[in-house]
Order: structure tokens, then sequence, then C-alpha cells
């Protein structure tokens, strides 16, 4: 198509059509979809290791600055400061191109103009062709009253003569918009799962403390906290035995606090008879060697053991009300 050919259009940019043009801009950003991506990652493998409390925050913190944004009405302020700055009214913005040139004229006259070699890629959206350029400057072109050809043509036009686009393909919004509702929705489900498994998890703590006062034990429960963690410890004891119950929140943690034990009991000698157990969330090592010790590992918990080699079946009997 040849280069002299010339289209039009004029675009009235009312709030409404700012609001198309911001939404637009923003949710096909590299950036900002790389962000979600690597945002979405981070919660789900949060969630694999156990770290509801980490989530819940991230989920808490995200959403103040959603209700902010929502609140402030960042778009309208925006939109309403581009308002101010053309004497009260919405900008008028005519668009012109021919021979390799764009000239942007508002309805005061004045005149801004570029070249079609400044056009790195273009995005579609319901009403809008957004000619992005550099720094993340966009020329809008209201495609409802587009002259000199179709919008067919003018697509082929710019893809013809813009020597720099990075891809000649229409980036359409509408898509990455859905993409970004959905993220926000998973992002929603995964912090309403980290509340609810993070309630379950302090119901455990509970329920074995319940467990062990019913078969008669005397227990005492109490809260530390360590890293920003509150952590819940518990002391079962009898007659010739103690067992402390370690509520860790994660099952990395649990999994490098039981291996650091295993360690500390046998000098730095764990050998494999002393592993009876071992599965993706359960592990048991009995070390019966200078004493009699069990150290399990339950999910996020960690059961320590430490009884007489002559009662041994008394710190078995501790270890069955956990397992069962």
């Amino acid at each position: 198509m040849e280069k002299n050919k010339e289209f039009s259009s004029v675009c009235t940019f009312d709030y409404k059509k700012y609001k198309e043009f911001a939404l637009g801009a923003v949710s096909t950003r590299k950036m900002n979809i790389l962000f979600m991506f690597v945002s979405l990652l981070l919660l789900i493998l949060y969630m694999i290791m156990g770290s509801y409390g980490l989530v819940i925050i991230i989920g808490i913190i995200c959403g103040i600055f959603l209700i902010i944004y929502k609140v402030a009405g960042i778009n309208k302020i925006q939109y309403k400061r581009t308002k101010n700055l053309n004497n009260g009214e919405d900008l008028r913005q005519t668009f012109k191109v021919s021979c390799g040139n764009i000239v942007l004229t508002s309805q005061k006259g004045d005149t801004s103009s570029y070249k079609l070699s400044q056009i790195i890629s273009i995005i579609e959206t319901e009403n809008l062709f957004i000619l992005k350029l550099k720094y993340n400057v966009g020329i809008i072109v209201d495609k409802n009253n587009l002259t000199g050809g179709s919008k067919e043509e003018f697509i082929n036009y710019l893809f013809e003569n813009c020597e720099n686009l990075k891809s000649k393909k229409v980036i359409n919004s509408k898509k990455w918009v859905i993409i970004r509702r959905v993220f926000l929705g998973i992002c929603l489900l995964i912090f309403l799962l980290a509340i609810i498994f993070s309630f379950m998890n302090s119901n455990r703590m509970d329920k074995y403390e319940k467990s062990f006062e019913d078969k008669g034990y005397n227990v005492d429960v109490n809260e530390s906290v360590n890293d920003g963690y509150t952590f819940k410890t518990m002391t079962v004891m009898s007659n010739n035995s103690v067992l402390y119950v370690y509520d860790f929140k994660t099952d990395k943690m649990a999994e490098h606090n039981l291996e650091y034990w295993a360690k500390s009991e046998t000098d730095d000698n764990v050998k494999d008879e002393y592993i009876k157990e071992d599965s993706k969330d359960y592990k048991k090592y009995i070390i019966d060697d200078k004493g009699y010790v069990i150290l399990v590992r339950k999910d996020n918990f960690v059961f320590y053991g430490v009884g007489n080699s002559h009662y041994k079946d008394e710190l078995n009997d501790m270890i069955e009300v956990i397992d069962n």
C-alpha cells in the first residue's frame, strides 16, 4: 500500500475512552504480564511449602492496595488532570497520517507530530487502536470514525510502513484483560485456601492437646515468636518419658529441624537403621543407643520424644496417640 495514502480519525477523550485506553495499555505491558505470572508461581510455591501465613499477609497487602486504588480512583484523577489542562473540557484530538508522518491536532489548535518509524507495536481495544511508541507513549486512534479506508486497510498500511514494529501482529487487549481477571480470581482462591488451611493447622495442635489429655498425660502448651512466626510448643509428660510437640508452620521448616535433631542425637552419624518410616508427609526415627529417642515429622509438626531404655513402651504409647 502506497506510503502517501491518508487516514484520519477524531477521538473525544471522555472518561470512558480514557479508562479503555488505560486498561488496554496497562494490561498488555510485558512487565505487568511477567509480574502476574511470577507472582502466581510464588504464591503456588508458598502454598506447596505450607507458608499459609505468608500468603495471607501478601493477600491482605494486595487487598489494601486494590481498595486504595478503587477508592482513590487513580484513573479518574488522571482523567480530571488531563481535562483541567484542556480548560475543563474533554480533549478532542484529530489524528491524521500521510507520507510517513502522524500529526495530532487538539481542538485548541496545538499540534504534535511523529514518524511511523517510531511505532513499535499496535494494541486494539473495543473502540480504539493504540499505536505504542517507546517509553510507554501511546497514540490513540478511534476505530469508529476512521476515514481513508477500512480498519483492515489501516492496519495493513501500518504493517507495511512502520519499519520498527516488533511484530506484525495486533495485540488484542481483550484477551489480556481476561487473563488478568483470571489471575486475580486464582489469587483470590489461593488466598481463601491459605486462610482455610491455616485455620485447620491452628486446630491441629488443639486436637493433639485434647488427645493427650484424654489419655491422662500432663500437657503444657507454650507460644514463642521467631522470625516473625508464632510457634506453638507442647510438652507431654509421663512418669519416665517426655514428648515435645512443635508446630513449625511449614513442612520445609519441620524437615530441617527433624534432620538437625536426628544428627544431634546421633553425633552426626544417622544410620539407615534408625529410619523406620519415610514418606512425603511422614518420617520416623527411632534411636536406641545411649537412651531411647523417637523423632517424628508429620506434615509441619515435629514430635521429639525422649524416654528410658527400660520403659520404651511408655514413649511408644505416646507416639501412638499422634499416629491414630
